[in-house]
């Protein structure tokens, strides 16, 4: 995944991944082409989107050639009207995965060459998301491989932090507050002083436990 906002990424970024062969895996996939119009097409470019919005976010990037999960080259895309094409992909992500999904599309302008187009899709904390295109009806997760269809386990498990995660911020907020009042902080505080808290609160510390896959 490209560290960055979308409207920040720029060729250069595109030339990065190349130049240091970083492999597609959980939070980056690469296309050579950009999804057709027939219903297979549609169903695969929204189970991409959709893994990622059910796992950890990631970009789905068009015009990079890979071997092997690797990028080679950025032969990028013929794009007549750019504009349209982003609209086409925007309006297939939002009438066929439920509930909606919050992403970005950009193209990629490149001074050497076609240029390329990126689908940003953020972690979500409102799934998991599912692909609903002509009754497909699947939920998708990723991890350092690509997508796969989530088991009864992982369904289960995201249902439940969709369900939780607000009320154990809001906990945790009421902790601090019940903390600082009785001045249980690590520096002690000046009584009777106006207190000003700012809550940066760690989402990914409440998305439970996390599996790695230590043989890949």
């Amino acid at each position: 995944m490209i560290s960055k906002r979308l409207e920040d990424i720029s060729e250069v970024d595109l030339d990065h991944l190349v130049a240091n062969s970083v492999t597609e895996g959980k939070t980056i996939e690469y296309k050579r082409a950009l999804p057709g119009n027939s219903d297979g097409d549609k169903k695969e470019f929204l189970a991409d989107v959709s893994s990622f919005a059910n796992t950890t976010g990631g970009d789905l990037i068009f015009g990079i050639d890979e071997a092997q999960g690797v990028p080679t080259s950025i032969p990028g895309l013929v794009l007549s009207d750019p504009d349209a094409e982003v609209l086409r992909l925007d309006n297939i992500i939002t009438d066929g995965l439920e509930p909606r999904v919050k992403f970005g599309t950009r193209v990629i302008q490149r001074s050497g060459g076609p240029p390329a187009l990126i689908v940003k899709t953020e972690r979500s904390w409102i799934g998991p998301h599912r692909v609903i295109f002509k009754g497909h009806d699947r939920f998708y997760a990723r991890n350092s491989a690509g997508k796969y269809p989530m088991d009864v386990s992982e369904l289960r498990s995201a249902f439940t932090l969709a369900g939780s995660v607000t009320e154990r911020v809001r906990q945790f907020r009421a902790d601090r507050l019940a903390r600082l009042r009785d001045n249980k902080t690590p520096v002690t505080l000046v009584a009777g002083a106006s207190r000003t808290v700012l809550h940066c609160v760690p989402l990914e510390s409440f998305s439970g436990p996390v599996q790695y896959d230590v043989l890949k």
